[in-house]
Parts: structure tokens; C-alpha cells; sequence
């Protein structure tokens, strides 16, 4: 627990490693699970002790997913909580290799309930007023996605996720707004996308963390950054995968200027 805002954030999908219990197993080099991930979502939305608590994982998404159900598994779908497929449609085991069911149990034990449960734990003090569910996402949509192939905004903010058919409201529409127009003055100078740069519910993100942590007395917000700010011409190195440590801090400066001045005028 920190001294910070009451902002509880969450990244899900920052994660780049093998679990060891899959470790060889996975037929996925570096570069693959570096474009799986959040890439570099754990620098920018590192805020320190300015907010109250942060929850994330090391583990790639591919293997163990905290954004899915845990009953979302193969063969009932290829992108569920342990996945078969990457977003751009690659293999991530050999033929005839999947983890049975006591793995995947096992994977859930480890890496999956303890992330919800400590999410649990941080609302029951009372302490938490607004969840952050941080993400970055590609710069256009993947095959898996809700808008394959669009060019995606340089934000996006998500307080509606639709569930089994029904939209769930996980957040006041004004809070939504003004997170995004607070964002837009943070970012508004940014040219990385040639689509509209700034958006509400748009593109549509299925996603277990709203569902299940959107729906109490706390409002959450997911918060999406277009990677294409960053993994570009003029910030990414492809040879080692290393992204400009200036770009990638003055991009953290921003985007935290628009969470607090977001925060310290609507609650």
C-alpha cells in the first residue's frame, strides 16, 4: 500500500516470460512475445508511489491470459485464458503439444487467482476510488480483434464491455469523457496514427477484468495507448527490441499529467 492517489492500477499484459512449468515447450522467440505483450506497458503506466497500488504479472498473455475467463480454454475457442494461436495467427506449440487439464489448473493456481484475488483484496479496504485497467495496444487492429485490420486511436478509453450479449457499464460515461479529453490534453500533439487520435469505447475490448471488477461500487476505466507512439521508425530498434528511454518517459510524464489532472477534478 502506498501514500499515493487512490488509483488502483492494473497491468494485465505487460508480461514477456515462459512460465517454467511451459518452458521449452513453446515454440515463440523474443520477438514474438515482445509484439504478444503490452509492449512496454509496464514503463509507461509505472507511476510509482503517485498512486496507491499497482497489480501486474510477468507472465506473457499467451500462456496464462488475466484478461480471459479461467473456463475459456481450448477447443472452445483458440483465444481464451491459455491460448493456441498468437493475434497474428502463429503457433505457440508444436503440433499435438497443449498443456491437459491438470497444467492448465496448475497455471491458473499459480499465476492466474492470485492476480484477481489481490485485486479483491485492494477494493475490500475501502481505500481504492478509481480502478485503472492499463493497456497498450497495436497500432492497428489484429486479426482476433473487434476491428482487424482499422487503424486504431492514440487512445482509447473503455467504461463499456459487453458480456454474453449485454453491455456492462463499468464506469460513469462523464468519468469516461473526461478521462479522455484530460488525455487529449496530455497527447494531443502526437501524430502516430491516421485514424481519429482519441476515442470512447472504440475499438470494443473483450475483457474478464471489466466484467468482473467493473461491476461494484468503485468505477474502472480501462486506459488503452497506441503502441504506434513509440514502436516506430523513430523510436524502436527491431535488431534488440529496445524502445527510446527518453521517448518512453516523456510519454509516462503525459500520460500521467492527464490521469492526475483527470483525478484531481472529478473526485
Amino acid at each position: 500500500m502506498k501514500s499515493g492517489l487512490p488509483i488502483l492500477v492494473l497491468i494485465p499484459h505487460a508480461g514477456r516470460t515462459v512460465p517454467e512449468e511451459l518452458a521449452g515447450y513453446e515454440i515463440l522467440g523474443d520477438f514474438d512475445l515482445f509484439f504478444e505483450s503490452d509492449a512496454c506497458a509496464d514503463v509507461l503506466f509505472d507511476f510509482g508511489d503517485r498512486t496507491i497500488a499497482r497489480i501486474d504479472s510477468s507472465v506473457s498473455r499467451v500462456f496464462v491470459d488475466l484478461d480471459r475467463h479461467h473456463l475459456m480454454v481450448a477447443p472452445r475457442t483458440d483465444d481464451g485464458v491459455v491460448k493456441k494461436l498468437t493475434g497474428s495467427g502463429h503457433a505457440i506449440f508444436p503440433p499435438g503439444i497443449f498443456p491437459d487439464e491438470i497444467a492448465i489448473n496448475n497455471l491458473l493456481m499459480r499465476y492466474y487467482h492470485g492476480f484477481h484475488r489481490a485485486i479483491e483484496k485492494m477494493l475490500e479496504t475501502g481505500q481504492v476510488r478509481l480502478i485503472l485497467d492499463c493497456h497498450t495496444m497495436m497500432a492497428v487492429g489484429p486479426r482476433h480483434s473487434a476491428d482487424p485490420g482499422r487503424p486504431r486511436p492514440l487512445v482509447t478509453v473503455n467504461n463499456i464491455v459487453t458480456h454474453e450479449g449485454t453491455p456492462i457499464k463499468t464506469g460513469p460515461d462523464d468519468t469516461a469523457r473526461a478521462l479522455l479529453e484530460s488525455m487529449k490534453k496530455s497527447l494531443g500533439g502526437e501524430e502516430w496514427t491516421v485514424g481519429e487520435p482519441f476515442a470512447l469505447n472504440d475499438p470494443p475490448f473483450a475483457s474478464h477484468i471489466m466484467v468482473r471488477h467493473g461491476q461494484g461500487k468503485t468505477p474502472l476505466l480501462r486506459l488503452s495507448v497506441s503502441r504506434g507512439l513509440f514502436i516506430n521508425d523513430r523510436y524502436f530498434r527491431h535488431d534488440d527490441l529496445s524502445v527510446d528511454s527518453v521517448r518512453m518517459l516523456d510519454l509516462r510524464r503525459k500520460i500521467w499529467e492527464g490521469i492526475e489532472r483527470f483525478y484531481r477534478r472529478h473526485f
